[in-house]
């Protein structure tokens, strides 16, 4: 039975959102999931020489763990959500429109039907293979403060970029490694609750640029259409009517305006938001950003796993909507 897509919208994230053993409980039960997971990781051993199944599922690593090899998380990232979204779409749960933050506006794209997984991916793989070569070495900080505080601040300014504002009380810095001691010192002293994401480069900030030698122009080969759903973008705060490989380049390099880009996702509500991340955070982002909004937000993914279960009460919720 396929579900009325009209009020449906998939909510793809990037880095930061990753974790060991994400999926696993999926992996072991889902075909379609397991068959997105399995076809692109044979795809990143052709190019890497490495499996992310391998480390994600089979190595020793705990799920607390901080899972931050780019080598792997950049394309695992794109290959779990594109996998969990082809299983809700099988499943009968049919979008018509996509919302992606960050690389997740590439798996977004993806499943709109604007590029094809079996190009985009090798791209992704070379494209996280020169990062991790040529990229200056640093992090990203999530805030759960007002981002006034961020311009208010007489060092975060100084020693940080503004790398997204997520929501009314959560934003999110990029931080050079020579400044982390610095910044982290300054947020403790003013008592800011705060995490480091698990990511070894400062994205969404003038740290990462220029650019290493073929990181530029990995996507400048992947062919694009127009896409089949409705593509809203967190880099433009809008709808992306044609995504091409400049715009998905700079979606990991401009900062991040997801607040605004649900603002307006919602100008069109209301609607019922599907997170497909591994640890199901924009879930929480959107509904921090819902006052007063009609809109349900349902999440799959979760730092406690059981994805399989999840997917089944997601699927149950929406049909019986």
């Amino acid at each position: 039975m396929s579900i009325d897509s009209h009020e449906i919208v998939f909510l793809f994230g990037g880095q930061g959102s990753q974790l060991y053993r994400m999926g696993e409980e999926l992996y072991r039960q889902n075909p379609t999931f397991r068959h997105w997971m399995e076809r692109g990781d044979a795809v990143i051993r052709r190019i890497t020489g490495r499996s992310f199944l391998h480390e994600l599922y089979e190595a020793s690593h705990r799920i607390s763990e901080d899972f931050d090899d780019l080598e792997l998380t950049h394309p695992a990232i794109f290959v779990y959500e594109y996998a969990l979204a082809a299983s809700l779409i099988d499943a009968g749960i049919r979008p018509s429109a996509v919302l992606g933050a960050s690389l997740g506006e590439v798996a977004a794209c993806a499943i709109a039907g604007a590029c094809h997984f079996d190009d985009v991916l090798p791209a992704l793989g070379q494209q996280a293979l020169a990062l991790k070569r040529g990229c200056r070495a640093g992090g990203m900080i999530a805030l759960m403060a007002d981002p006034m505080t961020f311009r208010d601040s007489p060092v975060l300014p100084r020693r940080s970029t503004l790398a997204g504002i997520l929501g009314p009380t959560h934003y999110v810095i990029a931080v050079p490694d020579m400044w982390m001691e610095d910044v982290e010192s300054h947020l403790r002293a003013r008592k800011l609750l705060y995490s480091v994401l698990p990511v070894r480069q400062p994205f969404h900030s003038p740290w990462v640029e220029p650019l290493p030698p073929g990181a530029a122009i990995a996507l400048t080969q992947v062919p694009f259409a127009p896409p089949r759903l409705k593509v809203f973008s967190s880099r433009t705060a809008g709808q992306v009517r044609l995504p091409d490989a400049p715009h998905l380049l700079r979606a990991a390099l401009d900062p991040m305006r997801f607040r605004d880009a649900i603002l307006d996702v919602e100008t069109l509500g209301p609607w019922r938001y599907v997170d497909v991340t591994p640890s199901g955070t924009l879930a929480n982002l959107v509904t921090a950003n819902l006052a007063g909004s009609a809109s349900t937000v349902l999440a799959i993914g979760s730092p406690f796993g059981r994805e399989a279960t999840g997917l089944e009460r997601v699927v149950s919720k929406l049909r019986a909507a």
